[in-house]
């Protein structure tokens, strides 16, 4: 009797053991997701600011290219400025949208285990948890 207890009790520990492992993966696995995900946020909110810089940047330089047509002569050293600001913006929007790009394309990644999944996975390549 005392055998079969000290099974019991060894398989209720190895389950227990098991079943922590994984709650610890799932976790770690979520707070990955979540990490990628306020990444992606931030820099969505990134892109926001820049899309508005750059209108804002396109209205002065629209002024000042319709004043020239208007009879009032633009500097052309502020209009060539403004356009530099402009290509400068460009290539920062550039850049965050395709870091944001990358995160959503690794943002798939399996609940159990973390491991990243590739597009059409139904199971997990790790660990072979349904996706």
């Amino acid at each position: 009797m005392d055998e079969k207890l000290q099974e019991i009790l060894d398989t209720v520990q190895k389950t227990a053991v098991e079943v922590g492992t994984a709650a610890g993966d799932l976790f770690s696995a979520a707070g990955q997701r979540a990490s990628a995900l306020l990444s992606v946020s931030k820099l969505n909110v990134r892109a926001a600011d820049l899309k508005a810089q750059r209108s804002v940047l396109l209205q002065e330089v629209g002024a000042m290219v319709y004043g020239t047509h208007t009879g009032t002569v633009a500097d052309s050293d502020t209009l060539l400025a403004k356009l530099r600001e402009i290509d400068g913006v460009e290539q920062d929007l550039s850049r965050v949208n395709a870091e944001i790009a990358r995160l959503r394309q690794n943002a798939r990644v399996c609940p159990l285990c973390g491991a990243d999944a590739r597009s059409g996975d139904a199971f997990c390549r790790n660990c072979g948890t349904r996706l």
